[in-house]
């Protein structure tokens, strides 16, 4: 049995998130490494996120697009010593692979899952950690590790081997009594941080700024021609959204994503980004009508949904 097999067994990681400093086995993404010597470019023509950004030391969630500027995969993008490193929801990987490929033609770029890479995440008293923390908003590589500080809330994924990701998390789970947790867990801290991702049942419904990449510098309006771009920038630019990402409490089961969301009189006003289950309630990500009041119904239950405030604010048009 690996260190990383052992560790998990050992903890039992509990299913659903917390709100006291926590360890996250984030089984729920994987790692894809990006290597060649047009990576940089190439993924610049892809992406919603600005290469230039990622390539001085910021990591950013990014979307690839669809031609109708619909997101078909999400991932969160870092720089490394041979390449770039991609995050992105496990259960998506092969769909980011395809998607990324697809007009790469005789472009010198690779992509593969790295099956070797791990991920954890530290949530809360970061500065008991004893790691070299990056700034918010950036990553570092130390000691085998690639750490992701996220930009404005008390988070930091680890990527790194089983061996070294096993000893750390060991370590950590001594330094701050912190709650082991699963992948579940995480995202419910990921939608406390309003950070939306595309699940499968999620593809090609949401312009990235509906899911307030605008907002996390996840998509660029000046950096040139990407997949989808003109879409996007005619919204930015001489559009009015009707609806954005945000975030609830709620009360009821798990939630599929794309799943419609109804309001008392039955009237279609969003959709499930993503829900996790956790302490004290559950919580939702939702794309919802900016002019929408009152309860929110999914399959004629009502969710007794409650906004939470996302340290970004909502974001308007």
């Amino acid at each position: 049995m690996s260190a990383w097999s052992s560790l998990i067994a050992e903890l039992s990681p509990a299913n659903g998130g917390v709100t006291t400093p926590a360890l996250a086995i984030c089984d729920h993404l994987a790692v894809v490494r990006v290597r060649g010597e047009e990576a940089g470019s190439y993924l610049q023509g892809q992406l919603t996120c600005d290469l230039q950004r990622i390539d001085q030391g910021e990591h950013h969630a990014a979307m690839h697009l669809s031609l109708k500027g619909r997101g078909l995969v999400s991932l969160r993008l870092i720089r490394d010593d041979q390449g770039y490193l991609i995050l992105c929801p496990a259960t998506m990987a092969e769909t980011v692979i395809r998607c990324l490929e697809k007009y790469r033609l005789r472009a010198k770029v690779t992509f593969e899952v790295a099956e070797d890479l791990r991920v954890i995440g530290l949530a809360g008293a970061l500065e008991q950690t004893g790691l070299p923390l990056p700034e918010a908003g950036h990553g570092r590589h130390h000691d085998g590790l690639t750490l992701l500080r996220y930009p404005l809330t008390e988070q930091l994924l680890v990527i790194g081997a089983d061996d070294a990701l096993a000893e750390l998390s060991r370590a950590q789970l001594k330094r701050a009594s912190r709650t082991p947790i699963d992948g579940e867990g995480w995202r419910f801290l990921d939608i406390g941080a309003g950070e939306g991702q595309i699940y499968p049942g999620g593809e090609d419904l949401f312009l990235p700024q509906v899911l307030n990449y605008d907002l996390l510098g996840g998509v660029s309006f000046n950096k040139g021609c990407y997949t989808g771009q003109e879409v996007v920038a005619r919204m930015h630019f001489k559009g009015k959204l009707k609806q954005r990402m945000a975030a609830f409490t709620y009360n009821g089961p798990p939630l599929s994503p794309g799943q419609p969301l109804r309001n008392t009189d039955g009237r279609a006003v969003g959709e499930v980004v993503d829900s996790a289950r956790g302490e004290p309630t559950p919580r939702l990500l939702a794309v919802v009508r900016l002019d929408h009041e009152g309860e929110l119904f999914a399959d004629d239950q009502a969710l007794g949904a409650a906004a939470m405030a996302l340290p970004y604010g909502k974001g308007s048009e």
